[in-house]
């Protein structure tokens, strides 16, 4: 066995423990400072993440119950309700007959059990309260409709009127449309 001196057994020592510190530092406290800063820089990337994600939750919650609630409105409308014959009464009702120049009925089916009947209405002639009054009724009756969209321009023949396109749409389940199909 070799033999150290006092001195070559305390420069050992001190080589050892400086090999320790430094092995504790290289290992340990080094990459435990880098992942402190790391986590610095990305925890409030994720809290805003976290955030976000928390008020798209809250948005798309809110949404599902309008979607539930809409089904419900359109399986507890009546079967036999057509969309043409509802806004034909509606535009005598708000007294636009006279307005009406043109009506078109279709209807499509995006999905397997949804469908929607579109109606378009072409009006002529006719002022913005009129057809405000008229649109509101549409939207505020007991009826699962919609105001899809609206095409305004001025009339011709008179600046103080207007001419519009009126697109309002109807949807419906498919298992309520089979009902109808099943009655006539």
């Amino acid at each position: 066995m070799i033999q150290f001196n006092a001195r070559e057994r305390l420069l050992s020592i001190a080589l050892l423990i400086a090999l320790g510190v430094w092995a504790i530092w290289a290992l340990a406290v080094k990459p435990a400072g880098e992942r402190i800063r790391t986590l610095e820089r990305i925890i409030p990337e994720k809290q805003a993440q976290l955030h976000q994600l928390q008020t798209k939750s809250i948005e798309y919650t809110a949404l599902e119950n309008e979607f539930k609630g809409l089904r419900a409105k359109m399986a507890s409308q009546d079967p036999a309700f057509q969309l043409l014959p509802f806004l034909e009464t509606m535009v005598e009702r708000h007294k636009l007959a006279a307005h009406v120049v043109k009506w078109r009925q279709n209807t499509v089916q995006p999905q397997p059990d949804y469908s929607e009947t579109v109606v378009t209405i072409e009006m002529q002639d006719i002022a913005l309260r009129q057809l405000i009054t008229f649109l509101v009724a549409v939207e505020s009756s007991e009826a699962v409709v919609q105001v899809g969209s609206l095409h305004i321009r001025p009339d011709a023949t008179n600046n103080a009127l207007l001419d519009s396109t009126v697109e309002i749409y109807s949807p419906r389940l498919a298992g309520s449309s089979t009902q109808v199909a099943s009655q006539n």
